[in-house]
């Protein structure tokens, strides 16, 4: 993902669980132009207000179907 993306010029950060909030937030408010993440970091950054959901202008949400039925 990071590869695809510094060969397009693309910002990319990914948010996963087990890796630093911190990080995550910094990278986050420095800009990134496409976010990849777990639902729980997701949610969390958006809580957070790290992440800014009036500037999302795509959102996929992988699997719902499974996190749904539960």
């Amino acid at each position: 993902m990071r590869a695809l993306g510094d060969y397009l010029g693309v910002k990319v950060h990914a948010c996963v669980g087990g890796t630093s909030v911190r990080e995550d937030q910094r990278i986050l408010s420095a800009g990134v132009h496409v976010v990849v993440g777990t639902p729980g970091r997701v949610f969390d950054m958006l809580r957070r207000q790290s992440l800014r959901p009036d500037y999302i202008k795509i959102f996929v949400l992988d699997e719902a179907d499974e996190m749904l039925s539960r």
